[in-house]
């Protein structure tokens, strides 16, 4: 503990949800130095720098799980209305005209909008790798704007021929990433799933990994059609074919998970195994309900994923709403356990549990203020209800990560937003026309 006066931050005068395992709220100050926690409430500290909170909640935090950053935007209203795989079909043939400057900046502008609303950590499934460099430009977009990012590197190896990518070439750039000194723990192999890659790649993926120190992540049991093939091509669920080919356990995150058995669900228990559930995206595809009170129950660790949504609050609110309707019971997910899954669990899953997500002495300093005074959010009886029912990302007034405070009063701290905003109209226009899609985007 450093000395008295030598704090770097304070924050002060907000009401602390820390989202641990007690669902511990308390009013007091928040003190941090060397990037971590060191105090939550207790005597009074000087720090060098200090944010006022007053009628703020101070929260971790939160943990988007799941994204594709990527994303042009103008392929959700292309593919509008059509369910997952026909979707796909469409997104990739748009991803043809996609290269360097599409994936930076769009990487870039689409994490300035997730910390914008409270988001201090993102999971990107990025892919396809239909050219060189793409990565490395993604890298660049996420570690300009302050984010705490996580590379979950697609392998997408058949599908859609002209973005496909062979497993040797994709392994092989993996390596050069490596190489050029990009951290073992920010990235997550990542084969897409078993629509989009075969049961060869996972196997590769999971020796590749075990050799250099990565995790690994995947989409799966997300509809019907996979689960169907999966069967018929080898005779068990997929989730159960995951397992066969050693690719389940405690460094294993599992997108969807739509459609599991009991056996899956004791599988994912019994193997420490990781799931991210996308509940508005779920919605939007129609693709049904994850069994997440189940997996719950059983002991499987649950984090929560934007995946090209609107963000991490609406995820929250979702989640809570979701479950009410599938179990006909409003009580099934609390608003304190919805909030950990946003925090806690998604840390957990990037292997920081314990360490990240919690506002607890020696924790990684990612911390956000929520205004909650005002018409939307008073009274408040219940901080995290508040938080769930109330509150969005639009509330969110400070954010600090990894103890460097990224946006002070609403106002980023050394990012140009409005010169990233031009840049990124400026890609989509470009997009825009070299994918042939005839909309003019609307200039406001």
């Amino acid at each position: 503990m450093p000395a008295a006066g030598e704090l770097d931050l304070a924050i002060r005068g907000g009401l602390c949800v820390t989202c641990d395992a007690a669902g511990t709220v308390t009013a007091g100050d928040l003190y941090i130095h060397d990037g971590r926690i060191v105090a939550v409430g207790g005597a009074t500290r000087r720090a060098r720098r200090n944010l006022d909170a007053s009628g703020m909640i101070v929260m971790p935090g939160l943990m988007n799980l799941h994204d594709h950053l990527r994303d042009m935007t103008p392929g959700l209203d292309a593919a509008e209305g059509l369910k997952l795989d026909e979707m796909l079909r469409v997104w990739w043939r748009l991803n043809e005209a996609a290269g360097a400057a599409e994936y930076e900046t769009m990487a870039a502008y689409s994490c300035a909008r997730l910390l914008a609303s409270g988001t201090t950590t993102v999971v990107d499934h990025l892919y396809p790798f239909h050219r060189d460099g793409l990565a490395e430009a993604a890298i660049a977009g996420y570690s300009s704007t302050g984010a705490r990012w996580y590379l979950a590197r697609g392998l997408m190896t058949r599908g859609y021929d002209p973005i496909c990518e062979p497993l040797a070439v994709g392994l092989a750039r993996v390596r050069a990433l490596l190489a050029a000194d990009v951290a073992a723990e920010r990235i997550m192999l990542a084969p897409v799933s078993f629509r989009q890659a075969d049961a060869g790649d996972y196997l590769a993926a999971r020796e590749f990994a075990a050799a250099h120190g990565l995790r690994l992540y995947t989409h799966v049991a997300e509809t019907e059609a996979e689960v169907r093939t999966v069967q018929a091509e080898h005779g068990c669920r997929p989730v159960e074919l995951l397992d066969r080919l050693g690719f389940c356990g405690p460094d294993v995150t599992l997108v969807h998970c739509v459609l599991l058995s009991d056996a899956e669900i004791d599988l994912l228990a019994t193997t420490g195994t990781h799931v991210v559930h996308c509940p508005s995206n779920h919605m939007k595809l129609a693709k049904g309900f994850t069994r997440v009170r189940d997996l719950l129950d059983a002991g499987v660790n649950v984090a929560l994923g934007v995946d090209q949504m609107a963000d991490m609050f609406c995820e929250v609110r979702q989640e809570v709403l979701l479950q009410s309707i599938r179990h006909e019971d409003p009580a099934v997910i609390p608003p304190a356990l919805a909030l950990r899954m946003a925090t806690a669990n998604g840390a957990a899953a990037v292997g920081l549990g314990g360490r990240l997500g919690e506002l607890v002495v020696g924790a990684l300093a990612d911390v956000i203020c929520v205004s909650a005074r005002g018409l939307r959010i008073d009274p408040i009886l219940d901080a995290a209800w508040s938080l769930v029912h109330r509150a969005s990302g639009g509330d969110v007034r400070h954010v600090v990560v990894d103890g460097s405070v990224v946006i002070e009063d609403g106002e980023f701290a050394h990012l140009d937003v409005e010169a990233l905003r031009k840049q990124a109209m400026g890609v989509i226009d470009s997009y825009l026309a070299n994918t042939g899609i005839a909309k003019t985007r609307i200039e406001l």
